[in-house]
């Protein structure tokens, strides 16, 4: 056991067995994302060892559109971590509203892109979601990459599941993992992706029963709803519901169809590939009169055009272009803001980039910080204004003048 190398920022989430952190990797000066199972859950245990083979699997594949898991291990309190790439990205259904069917074709494309690469190299992930997916600026435009592969099933390996145990989230499960998640296969990756396809396009899940049976009942047995894409008003490069009351929806009955064979309840009625369901899904769009090309996509968020940050303290002054990583002040020598004070933690304050803004947080100082003269939150970032804007910050008694030089 050793400690873990990389330290906190923030929380991004908690899930039923451990919870996921933005961390710094102060010795290469970037941003990681790691995942830490609780204190509870025993090395030794089911839990850890799923964690722990997940980890080794993923930390030597390379999958395209798949985050990549780089390091793990079990920290100097028994917890076992695993950290992987940081995906400065938002999640789906905060860029694609209901009716904006080229988005939904795109990230079928790309996440089924990922997805037929997983099943040729033998690989289930399980527990496709919308909150297992992020969407991710690139020069030609956002694309999507799956965050989590928690439960994946290796189909070369053993299996890491014992017959008849249920894993997944209901909503996106497929009617066989219902019954028995061990012996799924891709097609159930398949429907989840349907699933969320249905759920971007609508606005609204194809089945929304309130407890497991009820849920287990619908995907099952009842047949699968009809669409309701509601119309969308305005050019294809602003694009907006009308009003907010009931929203007039757009006859797709190619659409309908291609959800009813995208959904089917047996395995082998479905599509045999995601490239073959993506495919279908344009066709379908196109059929029903409902398709609009586009030539790229929105940018996801408005870029710092140039977010160079000065620190002006005891340390003297000194210039730093986030884009090239965060910005940590502190007393360890690796630190991008040197200070000589063994009243601040090693690791004490940063400054980072996140959805093209700057980000001020302090990083569970033992002393605190205070910026604008407010006392920081630990693991609760602030934003900062934009370019020419200066402040002062605080770490215990130490005062540095913080600005965002202009262009």
């Amino acid at each position: 056991m050793g400690a873990c190398p990389y330290r906190r920022m923030r929380p991004l989430g908690e899930g039923a067995v451990g919870d996921v952190h933005l961390c710094v990797d102060l010795a290469r000066r970037r941003l990681v994302v790691v995942k830490w199972l609780r204190a509870e859950v025993h090395e030794d245990s089911e839990a850890a060892r799923r964690f722990n083979r997940e980890a080794e699997l993923m930390a030597r594949a390379h999958f395209d559109g798949v985050i990549q898991v780089e390091d793990y291990g079990v920290d100097d309190y028994g917890r076992t971590w695993m950290a992987m790439e940081f995906v400065d990205g938002m999640p789906p259904n905060a860029v694609i509203q209901p009716g904006d069917l080229w988005s939904v074709h795109r990230l079928l494309q790309g996440v089924g892109r990922s997805l037929d690469e997983l099943h040729g190299l033998g690989v289930v992930h399980r527990d496709l979601k919308p909150d297992n997916v992020l969407l991710r600026e690139r020069p030609h435009g956002w694309e999507p990459v799956i965050i989590d592969l928690g439960i994946a099933k290796w189909l070369s390996e053993e299996a890491a599941t014992a017959t008849g145990s249920v894993f997944g989230t209901p909503h996106y499960m497929s009617p066989e993992q219902f019954r028995d998640t061990k012996h799924v296969g891709p097609a159930t990756d398949r429907y989840a992706l349907a699933v969320i396809a249905f759920e971007l396009l609508s606005g609204r899940l194809p089945y929304d029963g309130r407890n497991l049976p009820t849920l287990l009942k619908q995907h099952m047995e009842d047949p699968i709803p009809p669409l309701a894409v509601p119309r969308r008003h305005g050019s294809q490069h602003s694009m907006t519901l009308q009003g907010s009351g009931p929203q007039p929806v757009m006859p797709t009955p190619q659409l309908d169809a291609f959800m009813q064979k995208a959904m089917a309840k047996e395995p082998m009625n479905r599509f045999g590939s995601s490239h073959e369901m993506c495919s279908a899904f344009m066709q379908a769009a196109e059929r029903d009169g409902v398709w609009e090309s586009r030539p790229r996509p929105t940018p996801l968020y408005e870029m710092q055009p140039r977010p160079i940050i000065q620190l002006e303290g005891p340390s003297g002054l000194a210039r730093f272009d986030l884009r090239q990583g965060p910005v940590i002040l502190g007393r360890h020598e690796r630190c991008q803001y040197v200070l000589a004070s063994p009243r601040l933690s090693r690791m004490h304050c940063g400054f980072y980039l996140h959805r093209g803004r700057v980000w001020v947080g302090d990083m569970h100082s033992q002393n605190g910080s205070q910026f604008e003269g407010r006392q920081l939150t630990a693991g609760v970032p602030n934003a900062v204004p934009g370019e020419g804007y200066s402040a002062p910050l605080r770490l215990y008694d130490i005062d540095i003048k913080v600005t965002l030089l202009p262009e």
